[in-house]
């Protein structure tokens, strides 16, 4: 039975989503957390890792961390090694590790994104926040004390909400803008059909390299853009007010899509928090990066699992 609901612009809202699936594929995200199926490649992994290696050799595979980087979201790295210690006493193939080989070969993981890079995507790009310390509200209203942010940008395909590219800085750093060019050179060798964003990314430089690049803006532009001016962003004010305004524009570029990224946002958060453990720059940064990249991989372990 489909549902219905009410919306603020009071029209009928469908609900289409497959609930019996949706469900299901809550369930894998959760097995996701505890999949060991990398014990049963633990040596040949050492072996390949070991070859030609100068030095003392390598006691764990890269595929251990892999599988804590996600759990270092709600365990610090002595508290893992505690879960390791138990674990391994009825897992015999899982030996345990101290938290300081933990926390150093997390800060060496590399985990890139797995995406077709010869399919073409329509984009939308965003920013959010991460804490650097778990600070309450009340002693920042109560002392004044700023703390930096680290801000994460991310790109995704706004039709089927898959991660494409993360981008984190220091909030006082780099603009949205900013981050956003660093995306377009990340996905160079990927065809682009649009990218969609909110007022913060209208900005002339990015319209310019979008042109460029061959790539249509959908950026939500200020009710006074001026449509006068030779230059891309002017251009796509001038073609905006031949459609006849805001609505139409919307409605032919579906820029309503845009907002699936803000969910994406705030389901990572929820996940994975929101504030960062590390205490080195870069390593925060790495930590605020893989938040994003582990929740693609753990939407992506329960869609494999659900069709197999």
């Amino acid at each position: 039975m489909v549902k219905t609901k009410q919306n603020r612009w009071k029209s009928k809202y469908v609900d289409n989503r497959n609930w019996k699936e949706y469900h299901k594929e809550l369930i894998l995200q959760g097995e996701f957390f505890f999949d060991l199926n990398f014990l049963e490649n633990w040596d040949q992994e050492l072996t390949e890792m070991n070859k030609g290696k100068r030095g003392a050799p390598y006691q764990y595979p890269n595929s251990l961390f892999e599988w804590l980087s996600p759990i270092y979201s709600f365990l610090s790295s002595r508290k893992m090694e505690g879960v390791l210690n138990q674990l391994s006493i009825f897992i015999p193939k899982l030996k345990s590790c101290d938290h300081s080989t933990i926390i150093e070969r997390l800060n060496k993981l590399n985990i890139q994104l797995d995406f077709d890079r010869s399919k073409s995507y329509r984009i939308a790009v965003d920013g959010t926040g991460n804490k650097l310390t778990n600070r309450g509200e009340y002693i920042t209203k109560k002392w004044r004390v700023r703390r930096d942010w680290v801000k994460v940008s991310i790109v995704i395909d706004r039709f089927t909400q898959e991660l494409l590219d993360v981008e984190v800085a220091l909030d006082k750093e780099a603009s949205d803008s900013k981050l956003a060019k660093k995306h377009l050179e990340n996905l160079q060798d990927v065809k682009i059909e649009d990218f969609a964003a909110d007022g913060a990314y209208y900005e002339e430089d990015l319209y310019q390299i979008l042109k460029d690049k061959n790539i249509q803006p959908v950026v939500k532009m200020p009710k006074n853009a001026s449509p006068n001016g030779l230059d891309p962003m002017h251009s796509e004010a001038r073609a905006m007010k031949k459609l006849g305004g805001y609505s139409p524009w919307r409605d032919k570029y579906q820029y309503g899509h845009r907002w699936n990224i803000e969910g994406y946002n705030s389901s990572t958060k929820r996940c994975f928090g929101e504030v960062c453990r590390m205490h080195n720059k870069e390593n925060c940064f790495k930590e605020a990066k893989m938040k994003f990249i582990n929740n693609e991989r753990m939407k992506k372990y329960a869609k494999k699992r659900l069709c197999a």
